[in-house]
């Protein structure tokens, strides 16, 4: 391995013979196919709590397999892969692409892959693509349904898909160093700018049937988001806002393996870390956040926060605050 640093703050990783150590921290853990006298490159970017990979290889036959023995202790993510150049084949070993389509990803095309699930990806014997890494509960608060696009192609040659792809590609590009607030305030709209693009692939491929509860679902999240300071949010004032009633509204939350009051704990606790983030650390700021955000004491605030990020606050903030980037 040859690993260096270039001025825009991104790491470059060259790799000649398959080392699950390297892969892994760039990555996940992985079993992999690796054809001998295969060479492979990977410009690695943080941006907040999202890594940008570019990854260029030449290797025949590289196959990775992503295994339930590989996701002990791993707090799980998701994967945007976009192919530059070859194609990806991706399968998400208990799904399935709705009608009818294929989990070939080619050029101008983008998939998802969520390491909490078992899956394999079939690469071309040439390959250059782009990968952003986004902590799974950040890519849900944002599109909550996106499991169900998992492996699917969505195009990114107009509209929402190719504003997303030029996002990603400038911020690979970039030549100058991010400082670390302009990569957080990036991050965010990001994974929200991506949240937007799964949520409308889902809507427009779905079944006539479910396709207003779908709609339903978008302006439930969306009035969620809009009142999510209020402390009088519960679901009959959701449900109102929505029209529709406190059950239905029940309903379609509950297809998707959520309350409507769960998602909103998750939502604001997807605020808080981003707010300690921003502001630093200190006990009196916990507590600020934690009730500004509807926590009655910081005990149940620290207990939720571990729960959902795997860290207490203060963890957290140690974290960020305190430890070098993974391949510097």
């Amino acid at each position: 391995m040859k690993a260096s640093t270039t001025k825009t703050g991104s790491s470059v990783v060259s790799m000649r013979a398959f080392d699950p150590d390297i892969v892994g921290s760039i990555f996940t853990r992985v079993d992999m196919a690796w054809s001998k006298g295969a060479t492979a490159q990977f410009v690695v970017r943080d941006l907040g709590d999202l890594s940008l990979i570019r990854s260029m290889h030449r290797a025949s036959g590289s196959r990775s397999r992503r295994l339930e023995r590989h996701m002990t202790g791993d707090e799980g993510h998701y994967f945007a892969c976009m192919p530059l150049h070859g194609s990806l084949e991706v399968q998400h070993l208990n799904r399935e692409c709705g009608q009818g389509q294929t989990g070939v990803i080619k050029h101008q095309q983008m998939a998802l892959v969520n390491t909490n699930e078992e899956y394999e990806i079939a690469m071309s014997d040439e390959l250059d693509a782009i990968w952003l890494r986004i902590p799974t509960g950040l890519l849900r608060a944002h599109a909550i349904s996106v499991d169900d696009l998992l492996g699917c192609p969505i195009d990114v040659q107009t509209g929402l898909g190719l504003m997303a792809k030029q996002m990603l590609q400038a911020a690979l590009e970039e030549e100058t160093a991010l400082s670390d607030r302009c990569a957080r305030v990036f991050s965010q709209s990001l994974v929200s700018f991506l949240g937007e693009v799964v949520t409308a692939k889902l809507t427009s491929d779905s079944a006539s049937s479910t396709r207003g509860r779908r709609m339903i679902l978008m302006r439930a999240q969306e009035f969620i988001n809009e009142h999510i300071y209020d402390d009088d949010l519960d679901p009959a004032t959701i449900a109102k806002g929505v029209g529709i009633s406190t059950r239905y509204l029940s309903d379609i939350f509950a297809a998707e393996g959520l309350s409507p009051m769960r998602f909103v704990r998750q939502r604001r606790l997807e605020l808080c870390r981003m707010e300690l983030e921003r502001q630093g650390s200190g006990q009196q700021l916990i507590c600020e956040i934690a009730y500004s955000m509807g926590f009655t004491n910081v005990s149940s605030f620290n207990r939720a926060f571990k729960a959902h990020f795997g860290q207490s606050p203060r963890e957290f903030i140690a974290k960020k605050s305190g430890t070098p980037k993974r391949l510097n």
